[in-house]
């Protein structure tokens, strides 16, 4: 794997929710469009996401959110 294909994928998930900055997501987007493999990995990661969105809408029970929270602190 290429150091570039390594620096992209550190960060493809910052990528994917539009957390990184425009200037690493324009970079990321160059990258994407010369590298099938990455290219591959940024399409299954986006559908992966999409799946876990459409069968996880399910909210968290008050109570096993504040036994969570007791837990952390």
């Amino acid at each position: 794997m290429a150091d570039g294909c390594r620096e992209v994928l550190d960060d493809l998930e910052r990528y994917l929710d539009g957390e990184c900055p425009s200037q690493l997501a324009a970079v990321i987007t160059r990258h994407l469009a010369d590298c099938d493999p990455c290219l591959s990995r940024s399409d299954f990661e986006r559908s992966l996401r999409a799946i876990v969105a459409r069968h996880c809408r399910e909210a968290a029970p008050s109570d096993l959110l504040d036994r969570v929270l007791e837990q952390l602190r």
